[in-house]
């Protein structure tokens, strides 16, 4: 962009009435000799041999005392700017971790599995570890279960005799035997929840395995 014919008649009079520089003096010269020119938000231009504090937010353009542009300093980068480069950086580490952590696996896959039947071999055994612990606790919830149904029993024959004292006993009875019932009811809940979670893990690691496989 060419200057304004004030300021390029200024320079170029300038010019001619500056003194003459030996070796020394050139810099110096070469130094004067650069004009930056920046334009504030509200559109106004500003000149001289500094960038005007109105420009701190805008880009500045230094130019020759001929007009001709020499280059060009980037405007400092606004806060959504900054905000952004910040969501890039850390996305970019959460990549690399992530990268990270996928190698690190897939190391542990192929150290532990000679071949993807261990894999289908060692999910199974684990399941049926686990099934016999459930039924194990299956085993102890069907006396549980036939000893409230005789409380019950009894209860209500006591509240049908007006045995007020023993009806309240053996609702104390029947509240403990509940008791022990859901907990025995919430192990064999969680049991089946670990055995689906480890045939989802053993699916996802048959995947990636055959996939590495494949690779290599």
């Amino acid at each position: 962009m060419k200057l304004p014919s004030a300021v390029l008649l200024s320079l170029l009079t300038l010019g001619l009435t500056a003194p003459a520089f030996g070796a020394a003096g050139d810099k110096d010269k070469e130094k004067s000799g650069k004009i930056k020119k920046c334009q504030d938000e509200t559109g106004k231009w500003h000149y001289g041999d500094t960038a005007a504090q109105e420009c701190a937010k805008s880009k500045v353009t230094e130019i020759s005392e001929k007009g001709t542009k020499k280059k060009e300093i980037d405007a400092p980068p606004t806060e959504a700017e900054l905000a952004d480069r910040e969501r890039r950086k850390e996305g970019e580490e959460r990549e690399r971790h992530q990268a990270e952590e996928r190698a690190r696996r897939d190391q542990i896959l192929l150290s532990t599995y000679a071949h993807e039947d261990d894999i289908v071999y060692v999910r199974d055994r684990k399941i049926a570890q686990i099934e016999n612990a459930i039924k194990a606790s299956e085993e102890t919830l069907n006396p549980l279960r036939a000893a409230l149904a005789r409380m019950e029993t009894q209860q209500a024959g006591e509240n049908k005799k007006g045995d007020k004292t023993g009806a309240e006993q053996s609702a104390k009875h029947i509240a403990q035997t509940k008791a022990q019932i859901a907990r025995h009811e919430a192990v064999i809940a969680d049991k089946r929840k670990e055995q689906e979670a480890i045939r989802k893990e053993a699916e996802t690691d048959l995947a990636r395995y055959r996939e590495i496989k494949r690779k290599k």
